[in-house]
């Protein structure tokens, strides 16, 4: 099981084997403040590490982190 959450902490609590960190509680794998190029870019980002933690062995959770600058608000 995986996940892409701002709560990684509360995914690895709970268990979930691969937990990639997203950017917002409200939108996980974006950004609504940037324009439409910068959160496609961010998403892909994002989506991208959540493809790569698939192929990773993993023996208890693990967070996973993309590579990107997280916003605040």
């Amino acid at each position: 099981m995986g996940f892409i959450t701002a709560m990684s902490m509360l995914a690895k609590q709970l268990g979930a084997n691969r937990i990639v960190t997203g950017t917002k509680i409200p939108h996980p794998c974006g950004d609504p403040n940037l324009s439409l190029e910068e959160d496609k870019a961010l998403r892909r980002v994002i989506v991208d590490c959540a493809l790569q933690s698939l192929q990773k062995d993993v023996e208890r959770p693990t967070v996973f982190t993309p590579d990107v600058a997280f916003t605040s608000g």
